[in-house]
């Protein structure tokens, strides 16, 4: 019963490590409390007046 007991904390031991290892620093400085409506992320760049009109064709075929 002692070995079975010894095997099975270790491979909970086995188990649990890699998990508490991939947690990055980076990932840890997240803001937990988010605002609704409020984005945060970089501010988008305007398309150019060519790449508009290169998107306009490329949807024109999926329309149905």
């Amino acid at each position: 019963m002692t070995v079975i007991r010894r095997t099975v904390c270790a491979m909970a031991l086995l188990l649990v490590t890699p998990l508490l290892a991939g947690c990055n620093e980076e990932e840890q400085a997240r803001p937990i409390h988010l605002e609704k409506g409020v984005y945060r992320g970089a501010a988008d760049t305007h398309l150019s007046a060519d790449q508009v009109q290169a998107l306009q064709q490329r949807s024109a075929g999926q329309r149905f």
